[in-house]
């Protein structure tokens, strides 16, 4: 008895609404984007839009099945304790530290790149160890950020996924508008050749991780203000802007870029 009101009383305060949510799973999944295309495109070439149509519906049942079971069970930890309410505490703690893994892995990668990005205007940046170094201020900044507190967090990753949405529409816009060929893209496409079936299937592999990241509203189903409502409504709005977002960009980058056969 006394252990349960212990657990009741630490329950998580309830202060995120969608815009939160949605937010901090964009950040997830969408930053993806920025270094899945190309690994992605290196191995798929002329396929690599219809690599990330494929992995988008694996990702919207993975997603629905996120939002019915949290819906069901608003609880902070998501896949783990839907595996403790399914199966026991070995399954749990094995899923929780599968998550931890590819948490890690993500947040590695992610981070590496941002320097790579920034090298643009500041070239030293590409070389090591300035590139490490970047990698890993920018995850202490993100650490410092969350441990200030939820609400503030929040408020950054809205602000954050706004500016990153609104410029990757617009990248897709002009160049879509602008320097779109259908001719272009299905000339880049040689079956069986350029990619060879090998090749294809390690693309949609590579582009699968692209979409890792929408547990993270399962993670904060406690802290959401009306989990039964919410949390849905945000999976489904990540669902409708990653999936635009992963088939329009490559739809553009092709276009821009030509792939070689190789």
């Amino acid at each position: 008895m006394a252990r349960r009101k212990r657990r009741e009383g630490q329950k998580l305060e309830r202060v995120l609404g969608v815009p939160a949510l949605f937010s901090t799973a964009y950040g997830n999944v969408g930053s993806s984007i920025y270094y899945a295309l190309g690994v992605v495109a290196a191995a798929a070439l002329g396929l690599t839009p219809l690599v990330f149509v494929i992995t988008g519906l694996l990702f919207m049942t993975t997603a629905w099945s996120y939002a019915e079971a949290t819906a069901a069970m608003p609880e902070a930890g998501g896949s783990a304790s839907f595996a403790r309410r399914a199966f026991n505490e070995f399954v749990r703690v094995a899923i929780g530290w599968g998550q931890m893994l590819v948490y890690t892995a993500t947040i590695a990668i992610s981070a590496l790149f941002v320097p790579h990005y920034l090298a643009v205007f500041w070239p030293v940046l590409k070389a090591w160890p300035y590139n490490t170094i970047g990698g890993a201020a920018t995850i202490l900044l993100l650490v410092g950020i969350n441990v200030v507190g939820i609400k503030e967090a929040a408020r950054l990753n809205v602000i954050l996924a706004v500016l990153d949405l609104v410029t990757q529409i617009l990248i897709m816009l002009i160049s879509l508008v602008l320097l779109f060929d259908a001719k272009v893209l299905l000339s880049q496409i040689h079956w069986g050749i350029a990619p060879t079936g090998q090749h294809f299937l390690y693309g949609i592999a590579i582009g699968t991780v692209a979409y890792t990241g929408i547990e993270t509203v399962s993670n904060m189903a406690e802290e959401a203000a009306r989990p039964g409502r919410d949390v849905p409504r945000s999976i489904n709005l990540v669902i409708l802007v990653v999936l635009v977002v992963y088939i329009g960009m490559p739809l553009a980058a092709l276009s821009v870029m030509r792939v070689g056969a190789n």
